[in-house]
This record gives C-alpha cells, sequence and structure tokens, in this order.
C-alpha cells in the first residue's frame, strides 16, 4: 500500500512539475510575441513620420521651386508636427534646387535600449 501511495504521489508531482514547465513556456512565448508585435508597431510609426516629412518636402518644392531650408520651415508654413520626444530628426540640405536627404531615428531615452 506504502508503494502505490508513493507512485501515485510521485505521479502527481511530476504532473505538477510538468504543468508548471509548460505554463512558465507559454508565458514566455506569449510576452515574445507581444515584443514583436510592439517593435512592429514601432517600425511602422517610425515609417509613417519619415514618409509625412519626405511628403511635406515634396510638397514644398512643388509649390515653391524649391526644397525647404529646414524642418522648422516646413513646420511653419506646411503644418508638418515635428515630436522630437520620440523621434531624432536629420536634415542636411544640398542647395534650394537638390533634394535634402531626409531621415528619421527613434528617440530612445539614455540609460534604456532596444
Amino acid at each position: 500500500m506504502t508503494r502505490v501511495f508513493r507512485a501515485k504521489r510521485t505521479s502527481e508531482t511530476l504532473k505538477m512539475a510538468v504543468f508548471i514547465a509548460v505554463a512558465v513556456v507559454l508565458v514566455i512565448l506569449v510576452y515574445a510575441a507581444l515584443g514583436s508585435i510592439n517593435k512592429t508597431q514601432q517600425d511602422k510609426h517610425l515609417e509613417m513620420v519619415q514618409d509625412a516629412v519626405t511628403r511635406a518636402v515634396v510638397q514644398c518644392y512643388a509649390l515653391e521651386s524649391e526644397y525647404p531650408p529646414s524642418l522648422e520651415y516646413l513646420a511653419e508654413n506646411y503644418g508638418l508636427t515635428l515630436d522630437r520626444e520620440k523621434f531624432i530628426y536629420h536634415y542636411r540640405t544640398f542647395g534650394s534646387n537638390l533634394a535634402p536627404e531626409v531621415r528619421v531615428f527613434p528617440n530612445v531615452p539614455r540609460g534604456r535600449s532596444g
């Protein structure tokens, strides 16, 4: 009778350990999936901001026959909204008749990565 009891208890302990291991793996998988979704959304948002700046640059050139001298000019005259807390904007001009170099990067606060 003692052997049956021990075997039953060992079997229940093993089942519980397997259940906990499966639960931990599932939690890790869900966390990884959510992180991946968040990264994808951030990438899409960054792409949308880059496209908005580029469209404003092209619109300015189409209307004025010159590329804008700065992002601030686009903000003041074309309604471009610059969110400098979330993004770093790189804008380099080569002359009023040459397309500027425009790049947008995520603004990662110091001490934080990813």
